[in-house]
C-alpha cells in the first residue's frame, strides 16, 4: 500500500511540476515545457532497470563508453543535462519567471527533485545530485539569457533593413 501511495504522490508532483512549467506560456511553449517536464521526471524517477529497458543495453553501453572519457558518470551527466534543459526552457518559455525568480525556481526544483527521488523505487536522494542539478540549472539559465541577448541583438540589426524594405514597398 505504501508503494502505491508514494507512486500516486510522485505522479501528482510530476504533473504539478509540468503544469507549473507550462502555466502562462504560449501554446507551443506549453507543449514543450510540459513534455520536457514529463521526460525529465521519467529520467529522474524511473528505476534504472526501466530506463535501461527503454534505452537498450547497447544505448547504455554507448553512454558508459562516452562518459568514461569525461570526469562524470552517466547519472551525473543525466542530472546535469536534464536541469540545463529545464533551466534553458524556464528562461526562454516563462518570461514572467526571469531574474531572481528563475534562479530561485532552479534551486527549489534541484532540491525538490532529489527529495522526490526518495519516493521512487530504487532511487535515493543524494546531496551531490542536488549540486549537479543546481549547476545544470544555472548553466541552462545562463545559456537562455545569452541566447536572449543574442537574438535581441540580431533583431536590432535586422530592424533597419526591414524598415527600408517596407518603405521601398510603399
Amino acid at each position: 500500500m505504501g508503494g502505491m501511495l508514494s507512486d500516486i504522490l510522485l505522479a501528482l508532483l510530476v504533473l504539478g511540476a509540468g503544469a507549473f512549467f507550462a502555466y502562462r506560456a504560449s501554446p507551443v511553449a506549453q507543449a514543450v515545457l510540459f513534455g520536457s517536464a514529463m521526460l525529465a521526471s521519467g529520467l529522474l524517477f524511473l528505476p534504472g532497470e526501466q530506463i535501461t529497458g527503454l534505452v537498450g543495453a547497447e544505448g547504455i553501453g554507448w553512454l558508459r563508453r562516452w562518459a568514461a572519457h569525461t570526469p562524470f558518470d552517466i547519472s551525473q551527466w543525466t542530472h546535469f543535462l536534464i536541469f540545463a534543459w529545464l533551466g534553458l526552457l524556464l528562461w526562454l518559455g516563462r518570461v514572467d519567471l526571469r531574474g531572481w525568480k528563475a534562479w530561485a525556481m532552479v534551486a527549489v526544483l534541484a532540491i525538490a527533485a532529489e527529495l522526490a527521488q526518495g519516493l521512487a523505487p530504487g532511487r535515493a536522494p543524494r546531496l551531490d545530485d542536488v549540486v549537479t542539478n543546481l549547476v545544470g540549472g544555472v548553466t541552462g539559465l545562463l545559456l537562455g539569457s545569452a541566447l536572449g541577448v543574442l537574438l535581441a541583438s540580431m533583431l536590432q540589426r535586422l530592424r533597419p533593413r526591414l524598415g527600408k524594405q517596407s518603405d521601398a514597398e510603399r
